[in-house]
């Protein structure tokens, strides 16, 4: 043993080694993790596709169209505009728009358009128009 003015440390004790060696291997394996993130993430502009995402059905007095925006891409966007035309015998017979705030990537969201005709007897289509960057 040493006295306490000898300057003199005592010896780590297994304990002591052992708490040393998780830890560094809790920190090791955090900076391996976020290593990995940075070398493999995904990367690139957003690619951002809408389309629909299951059958019309009739609520009261519309035609509901259910739609899923995704984004493919690696950067997120920013107030996502979705348009849906629907066009029956060459005639624009209704469109709507929904707009989704923030869509990182590989994110989905999902909506609903509403239409007073039935989209079945025409030509609907479901598009991303816009984006901003965050």
């Amino acid at each position: 043993m040493t006295s306490p003015g000898s300057g003199e440390r005592p010896p780590r004790t297994r304990a002591e080694w052992w708490t040393f060696g998780i830890a560094v291997a809790l920190v090791a394996a955090v900076v391996g993790v976020v290593c990995v993130i940075l070398a493999t993430g995904p990367s690139g502009p957003p690619v951002l596709r809408a389309e629909q995402s299951g059958p019309v059905s009739r609520d009261g007095a519309a035609y509901r169209v259910p739609f899923e925006a995704r984004n493919d891409g690696g950067e997120a966007a920013a107030s996502v505009q979705v348009v849906a035309e629907l066009t029956i015998d060459g005639t624009l017979e209704g469109e709507g728009e929904q707009s989704i705030a923030f869509l990182s990537g590989g994110e989905r969201e999902s909506g609903a358009f509403l239409f007073d005709a039935d989209p079945a007897t025409g030509e609907l289509t479901i598009s991303v128009a816009s984006y901003a960057r965050p």
